[in-house]
């Protein structure tokens, strides 16, 4: 399984996702599963759950058809952000149903957040279902999950709003990240994040973290702290000693 977040800010966006691909007593595979693509007057980046092959093969139609200039469509060409959900969901339901196999998309399917921005347009994300169909995030909870979610959102309940700064947004994402990894072994690092600034050329942030790394640790174990020292505040019950 997997755990992927994507949070849309006034300032820029922030996606990050695990690297676990199978999990088991004897059976850990690592593969990244977020593709950038910064180029010219557009920054794209994609997160991605569901099934490892569906995922693999979208990802590698993106970027032939990005080399392919005989192509009509690409994330090149696309005029805007919601064309790009667009294609991926045709290329998502295309690599979903091989040729001669009749099959439900639900079950070799992936799901997709796709987020970034188009020189001159707004800063956008947006989530791509399985069956091709996307979506938008509510304008009062800007933030999509996808995977393993139940063990990451309320942070991001808590914490995301849409006056949220890029830095806090991209220090709650690490943090749910972080409560998904210690409740769920079928997500594991290393994690995968990525943050633009809005209007910027260039993805400002991205890096493979583990968990031992400078950026990750700092803030997971800032939180563990204070999370500790608040439960330590509590008033007692009547009934204890």
């Amino acid at each position: 399984m997997t755990y992927c977040v994507g949070i849309k800010t006034k300032e820029g966006v922030v996606l990050a996702s695990d690297s676990r691909t199978n999990a088991g007593l004897d059976n850990v595979n690592i593969y990244s599963k977020m593709l950038t693509y910064d180029v010219g007057d557009r920054t794209v980046i994609i997160v991605t759950s569901g099934n490892l092959g569906t995922s693999q093969a979208v990802f590698k139609s993106i970027e032939n058809d990005i080399k392919d200039q005989n192509t009509s469509l690409s994330l090149n060409t696309c005029k805007d952000f919601q064309e790009i959900a667009s294609y991926i969901g045709k290329l998502n339901i295309k690599h979903s149903s091989p040729d001669g196999v009749n099959t439900d998309s639900l079950v070799f399917g992936s799901t997709f957040i796709i987020g970034g921005q188009i020189h001159g347009q707004e800063l956008e994300i947006y989530m791509v279902y399985p069956q091709g169909n996307y979506i938008r995030p509510a304008d009062s909870k800007p933030y999509l999950v996808i995977g393993e979610v139940k063990y990451g959102k309320p942070i991001l309940d808590r914490v995301i709003t849409p006056n949220v700064s890029i830095g806090d947004a991209s220090r709650c994402a690490l943090i749910s990240m972080d409560s998904t990894l210690k409740s769920d072994l079928t997500v594991g690092p290393p994690i995968d994040i990525a943050v633009f600034q809005k209007d910027e050329k260039k993805i400002s942030y991205l890096k493979c973290l583990n968990t031992n790394d400078k950026d990750y640790a700092m803030i997971c174990d800032t939180w563990s702290n204070k999370v500790l020292q608040a439960f330590d505040t509590f008033p007692k019950f009547d009934w204890e000693k």
